[in-house]
């Protein structure tokens, strides 16, 4: 049975943040060839403390295939020939559907225009109904839209739908003959936005020299008003987003995985039209926790015990425990600034797993003649940032480059076919790429990689912890192969030169074999950090 603790709302803090949604075409986005013009673009939710601010990094943008709806009002009646006309966004400008709108100066500046988002082919139109023109002709204006915006309806499936959900309105005038009939509109959210961000939930491992491990939890249910609702998750903010109907009571709530036991959490609130608020659950308990090689490494960055039970969404197996980057595990070899590990993952400093299974199952070659690990000490942007891969004619390939160097060797490869030398990353780089696409892994992680020799060996010397939490997971176990076999063994991302690559057998040990050669089918059996 699982344990329920419930966090009150006290730990809920209403912060109001500025959740600039804007959605603009950029410059631009008149209608070619047609005498009305307009560009399009959209105010952001405004924080319920009343400021405003612009901030890059949450701007939307519509996307090609987006519409609006334009009507065009005069006297309080609809203009013939500009009745919930259709604008579609190109990626550049906006395309009218049907028959060209003639601009005429003098008739235009008598005109009010009214643009929503998304457009509607079936809003009804006439007094009482969605869209009524005799409402701009009231003292003081109001607003057509108002039964429209009244019957919107918000449906809790906002992971993919939504910007469906996302109503928008607006009302402009034509501008002057010189810029011949413009109409800009700027459109203003006619819903409201709550907003929630989760907290992070602190791995206290107690193996000795490990750091805290910070994990961002993510919801295990999300309710609007006590349904089941799925929320948009903005990458950017990192936070959960569900767009609300504006001067009504709403509850948003939901459960997540504490450190103990899974918590509740929910918030009552109501807010007006186009304003936004963010709520934030404060939880700072610890979850104390031992890692062992043969646990379980999970998508969402949660680690299970390898004497558990493997959860379903295991993807790979701890091997090595402790900070993984060369520069710390072989200091005399490395620095700083030649571990691209360090570089680019500077919290990975947990661990290392490999994956369940192979990629895309044996290959024939690891790639053409030529190597892939040179190209950077010539190069005046990478020259000193990357350790080289290449170990010449050394039998002793692990003592000459002794550090776990798998996602710095990878990196070398797939930069060096991105910039369009192929020829010695392919089709070692297809496997990579199609591993990557196939199973996603946690922010908390580095991308999958081609693991090292040293890596390899690894693996290997912890073979058995490992194919235990493999075979539990339901993946493929690791097999051995004895040397001089030219199939079934694991690639590594060590160059012996550039006709030749390392690999290993697992029980026949390291070896090396022509990378080019189509008869050597080996496996590429990737590895991350933690």
């Amino acid at each position: 049975m699982k344990i329920y603790s419930y966090l009150s709302a006290a730990f809920l803090a209403g912060m109001a943040v500025m959740t600039s949604c804007t959605k603009e075409e950029g410059l631009g986005g008149d209608v070619a060839s047609q005498g009305l013009q307009i560009t399009v673009s959209a105010a952001g939710f405004e924080n319920v403390d009343g400021s405003r601010t612009i901030d890059n990094d949450l701007t939307t943008y519509f996307a090609s295939g987006d519409a609006i709806g334009v009507f065009a009002v005069r006297g309080g009646e609809i203009v013939e020939g500009i009745e919930n006309r259709k604008f579609t966004y190109n990626g550049v400008s906006w395309d009218l559907e049907g028959d060209a709108i003639e601009y005429k100066g003098t008739e235009f500046s008598s005109m009010k225009f009214y643009g929503y988002y998304p457009y509607d082919a079936d809003i009804t139109i006439g007094a009482g109904q969605e869209f009524d023109p005799a409402k701009s002709n009231e003292i003081p204006e109001g607003d057509p839209f108002e039964n429209y915006v009244s019957r919107w309806t918000v449906g809790n499936d906002q992971s993919e739908n939504y910007s469906s959900y996302d109503l928008m309105t607006s009302v402009s005038s034509a501008e002057g003959e010189r810029l011949q009939g413009k109409v800009s509109f700027t459109m203003q959210h006619r819903m409201a936005l709550a907003s929630v961000k989760m907290p992070t939930l602190v791995w206290d491992f107690t193996n000795a020299g490990v750091d805290d491990y910070n994990l961002e939890i993510t919801p295990l249910t999300f309710t609007m008003n006590g349904e089941e609702a799925q929320a948009r998750y903005d990458e950017t903010t990192g936070t959960y987003r569900m767009l609300v109907k504006p001067g009504r009571d709403f509850t948003v709530g939901g459960t997540y995985q504490g450190a103990e036991q899974v918590m509740q959490f929910n918030h009552t609130a109501n807010l007006e039209s186009g304003k936004a608020t963010q709520y934030n659950i404060v939880d700072n308990s610890k979850k104390t926790y031992t890692l062992n090689v043969g646990d379980f490494f999970c998508a969402d960055g949660t680690i299970t015990s390898g004497e558990e039970d493997a959860p379903e969404n295991a993807i790979g197996i701890v091997t090595y425990i402790g900070n993984p980057q060369p520069h710390v595990t072989h200091p005399d070899n490395n620095t700083e600034m030649t571990d691209a590990l360090f570089r680019d993952y500077p919290n990975c400093t947990h661990g290392l797993v490999v994956a369940l299974d192979d990629s895309q199952g044996t290959t024939s070659q690891f790639s053409g003649k030529g190597l892939f690990s040179t190209w950077f000490s010539g190069n005046e942007e990478w020259s000193g940032k990357f350790v080289g891969c290449n170990t010449g004619n050394s039998t002793s390939p692990i003592d000459m480059f002794p550090g776990y160097q798998g996602y710095n060797n990878t990196t070398l490869l797939t930069m060096c076919y991105e910039s369009g030398s192929t020829t010695p990353c392919d089709p070692a780089y297809t496997y990579i790429m199609a591993y990557r696409e196939a199973v996603a892994v946690p922010s908390v992680a580095s991308v999958w990689y081609i693991p090292s020799l040293a890596e390899l060996q690894l693996i290997y010397d912890n073979i058995g912890d490992v194919n235990a939490g493999i075979r539990a997971a339901g993946g493929t176990e690791l097999t051995s192969t004895a040397t001089g076999v030219l199939t079934g063994f694991y690639w590594s991302s060590n160059e012996r030169n550039d006709s030749f690559m390392w690999l290993h057998h697992m029980d026949g040990g390291p070896e090396f074999l022509n990378r080019e050669r189509g008869s050597r089918a080996g496996y590429f059996r990737m590895m991350l950090a933690f």
